[in-house]
């Protein structure tokens, strides 16, 4: 912890599923996935985040898949995989950042997947906190929970 910023991330986990007519060569897909991880790690800087843990994704799509991973805050992206063409594809988005809530967070995410072309569903896993009255997490945001870093739970 520094004297101005507290350790405690952000973290967002998004699925997504979208279909895209006409479709698309496997190597354009791979660079609109990339894009757009670069884009969300732009805009988490841009809503406010000062360090970045990662941004990353898998797409799936058809035989393919590939992996995307930026963790600094110009948005270099790196790649591991490959797409065939593709005309469906499910995505799972993990964003770890320190210092925008996760609302402002959320809107980014949602501004840059209007940009992906087609038809795009996008599902938000959020954690609502433990509400167990003997949590040890250190993690846990809850006021009213023992916050004990040596716990081993």
């Amino acid at each position: 912890m520094t004297a101005e910023k507290e350790f405690i991330p952000t973290a967002l986990a998004v699925e997504m599923s979208g279909t895209v007519d006409p479709a698309m060569e496997g190597p354009e897909a791979e660079t609109m996935f990339s894009s757009f991880i670069r884009e969300l790690t732009r805009g988490a800087v841009e809503v406010g985040a000062w360090s970045i843990g990662h941004v990353k994704a898998v797409v799936e799509s058809g035989d393919g898949f590939v992996s995307l991973s930026s963790t600094t805050d110009d948005g270099n992206v790196r790649a591991k995989g490959a797409l065939g063409g593709i005309s469906t594809y499910s995505m799972t988005v993990n964003v770890i950042v320190y210092g925008p809530e996760s609302e402002p967070l959320e809107r980014m995410l949602l501004a840059k997947t209007a940009e992906l072309p087609g038809k795009l569903e996008v599902e938000f896993h959020r954690a609502s906190g433990c509400d167990d009255p003997a949590c040890f997490d250190p993690f846990c945001r809850l006021d009213e929970h023992i916050h004990d870093p040596d716990c081993d739970c």
